[in-house]
């Protein structure tokens, strides 16, 4: 890990690393990360939750926010020299490997981790709650949940927009804007959406190792991410005569195997979700393509901010925004909203985790994460396995540090943890997993 720069904002310091890591191809590669931390939470001494927003760059002022709420804010950044690579790619390893940094910072709460993201980054932290441990909570806007429907989706549409100059001008604008996404994606992995490999990269199949809880916020007139693959409620029919001849996003039709036709709800285990419904705000506003290429100037009164509805008794929830049917010329919205999920961060800012946030599925991932066990999947498109681990010191000491902070929650945790690791097949830390054990393995771990 390299410090690039360091510096104050404000009453906030600003630092900015170079991230080390090993690509889809097993290559060693190097990324960019910044940390956003408030002064006052460096002074007191206590360790400091973590706040990690995933894939897309966050800016500097929207990590202030969080900052001055009492989190120590991380996110990529890009540059010329280290661009962003597709989510389920090297995009996908670079995120891991930044989360592994988080938890390595001294002054890091290794027990309070929250993973915010929207779109691709929604996705991104629905795939890294999966994967890392412990995670106590995550805000997913927008996201892909099955990449078998979502790119099929892309396909059935695109030549719907080929031909164009420009992809703004032609009549699905934003949509068309996208497309270059799947190509991007298709450089590595199949391009058959029926392989295995776009099924097993897709949340859908990583529901079981998905253990903390998350709010997932989706409108109705989404464009890009259509929320078909999530929910069959509240699903407005677009308007055949506003839309090119051909258009389609029909979930049933589009999955492309009896395997990826699966929606969220179709995983999640009996009363563990809450669906709430926001409708449309004071002084929203229907967003033009003109309005996006600042050809035409937005309303002087726009929406105020507003609080996302959530459960506290639930695991999943459900935000839907109510904007009615899809526009053709929509994004991941139809209409100018401005909600936030802040009641939602601000409670698990002070939750504790309890033991519910392991369960056999997870544990036996991180042990195979600490074992080096090779998954056949995700399969790239030469026919290999694609890389999904960092460095193995980097990978192993992860797990270590992530199971020690959990246990080391409440008593009802460490014996969640040895319990667990009893009746698993994979005994990698000896016959029992104990803080004393874990720690010795960290002391005894080198690079």
């Amino acid at each position: 890990m390299t410090v690039l720069s360091a510096r104050r904002d404000g009453a906030c310091g600003v630092v900015t690393v170079r991230v080390p890591y090993l690509d889809i191809y097993g290559n060693a590669r190097a990324g960019r990360a910044r940390l956003v931390v408030h002064r006052n939470q460096v002074r007191c001494g206590s360790p400091v939750p973590a706040f990690c927003h995933v894939h897309y760059e966050m800016n500097l002022g929207a990590a202030k926010k969080w900052a001055e709420r009492g989190w120590a804010v991380f996110t990529a950044e890009y540059n010329a020299e280290a661009p962003i690579a597709v989510s389920m790619g090297d995009g996908y390893n670079q995120a891991r490997a930044i989360l592994q940094w988080v938890r390595r910072c001294p002054f890091i709460d290794g027990a309070r981790l929250h993973l915010d993201g929207g779109s691709q980054g929604g996705y991104m932290a629905l795939a890294m709650s999966a994967d890392m441990f412990p995670v106590t909570s995550a805000t997913a806007d927008a996201p892909v949940v099955n990449w078998a429907y979502n790119f099929g989706y892309f396909e059935a549409n695109r030549t719907l927009v080929a031909g164009f100059t420009a992809p703004m001008e032609s009549p699905l604008p934003v949509l068309a804007s996208v497309l270059p996404l799947a190509d991007m994606a298709y450089e590595h992995f199949p391009r058959d959406l029926a392989n295995d490999t776009w099924f097993y990269i897709s949340p859908v199949a990583q529901v079981n190792r998905i253990t903390n809880p998350v709010l997932v916020t989706i409108a109705t007139g989404d464009m890009l991410v259509p929320m078909e693959q999530i929910t069959r409620a509240h699903i407005h029919p677009h308007d055949l005569g506003k839309f090119p001849d051909g258009y389609v996003r029909d979930f049933e039709h589009l999955a492309p195997s009896d395997k990826t036709r699966v929606r969220l709800e179709d995983v999640l285990a009996p009363d563990t979700a809450s669906t709430q419904v926001m409708s449309l705000q004071e002084h929203s506003y229907l967003v033009s393509t003109d309005m996006r290429l600042d050809k035409e100037p937005r309303p002087s009164k726009r929406p105020a901010a507003e609080d996302r509805p959530w459960s506290q008794e639930h695991q999943w929830n459900f935000c839907i925004l109510d904007e009615g049917p899809p526009e053709p010329f929509a994004d991941h919205t139809t209409y100018a909203w401005d909600t936030v999920p802040d009641s939602y961060v601000d409670h698990h800012y002070n939750a504790t985790p309890g033991p519910d946030l392991l369960n056999n599925a997870k544990l036996h991932w991180l042990l195979e994460r600490y074992t080096a066990t090779k998954n056949p999947l995700p399969l790239l498109r030469n026919g290999s396995p694609a890389n999904r681990r960092n460095f193995d010191y980097l990978e192993k000491r992860d797990v270590l540090n992530g199971l020690l902070a959990f246990a080391e929650c409440a008593p009802a945790c460490e014996e969640r943890l040895t319990a667990l690791y009893a009746a698993s097949n994979l005994k990698p830390f000896g016959p029992q997993a104990t803080q004393p054990v874990l720690r010795q393995l960290l002391e005894d771990l080198h690079p």
